[in-house]
């Protein structure tokens, strides 16, 4: 067998001429587009493994952040039973103390709405029912050696003699009343007898010349004073008082018989607040007090 081929119907060279500028011209082409897809296949698998790599160390980064993620994430609120807290004591300050105007004294009754140390008229009688004390008497001046001013303070108990002769019943007296006998004639031609108590007494007997002031008994107060009108000095002062004022007069139809005075002060080294007279005045008198210590 022969290697030639038979010959068939030739080309012409024209058309040869243009078959193999055709031929070498797609070779060129084929070789272009060849060298692009391995270009591209190339770059794609390049691009892939670049996807890749980063998807390698983006997972490495994320996984090595994490554990700093979790560190810097502040911890998840946790639910738990909380109680109340319990209010605590606290020292309250205590009141700091304030002065306060001392309660007013409550007048004794008879003075309701009189003021303290004010005279006022506790007792009257009809007129006509009063009088004159008599016509003027008593013993001779010149047996009279001198006077003296006693002073009782009953305390509720025993009996006051002069002499034999009870004088004062302590028992029916307020406790804390004081009998004052103001002008007490000594005499010459006898003894005069003794002011003492029972021995159920218990309270307080001064007998001091006329018009010094008694002791004492150590505690200070007031006093409410009586006068007893029928039986007086003409001038009568207690405590800086005028208890003589308006005694033996007439007032509303009615003659006034005792005259009286509260709220007067005295001190602790007093009996009774301060009694004076007139400096020329020698008449006897019987005032009554009642002290408030």
């Amino acid at each position: 067998m022969s290697d030639e081929l038979p010959e068939g119907p030739r080309m012409s060279a024209d058309f040869e001429e243009r078959m193999r500028r055709g031929l070498s011209t797609m070779a060129v082409r084929e070789r272009v587009r060849e060298r692009r897809r391995n270009r591209a296949i190339a770059g794609g698998a390049v691009a892939a493994a670049v996807v890749a790599v980063a998807g390698v160390i983006g997972g490495q980064a994320l996984a090595g952040l994490a554990p700093e993620r979790d560190m810097a994430a502040p911890p998840a609120p946790t639910t738990s039973a909380t109680s109340e807290p319990v209010p605590s004591e606290t020292a309250v300050p205590a009141p700091t103390p304030t002065e306060t105007a001392p309660a007013e004294p409550t007048p004794p009754p008879g003075f309701e709405g009189i003021a303290a140390g004010e005279a006022h008229v506790t007792a009257s009688v009809p007129l006509g029912e009063g009088g004159d004390a008599g016509a003027a008497g008593g013993p001779d001046p010149k047996q009279i050696e001198g006077y003296v001013d006693v002073y009782v303070l009953c305390e509720g108990s025993g009996q006051v003699l002069v002499g034999d002769t009870p004088w004062l019943d302590c028992a029916r007296l307020q406790e804390g009343t004081v009998m004052l006998d103001l002008g007490r004639a000594l005499y010459r031609d006898f003894d005069d007898p003794e002011i003492r108590g029972t021995a159920d007494f218990t309270g307080v007997i001064r007998q001091v010349q006329r018009g010094e002031a008694p002791a004492g008994i150590g505690v200070g107060g007031t006093a409410t004073v009586y006068v007893d009108c029928w039986s007086r000095p003409s001038t009568l002062r207690v405590g800086g008082v005028d208890v003589t004022e308006g005694c033996g007069t007439a007032v509303d139809g009615r003659f006034v018989t005792e005259v009286g005075a509260w709220g007067i002060p005295f001190g602790p080294d007093q009996l009774i607040p301060t009694v004076e007279v007139g400096p020329d005045d020698r008449s006897s008198g019987a005032i009554r007090l009642v002290i408030q210590r």
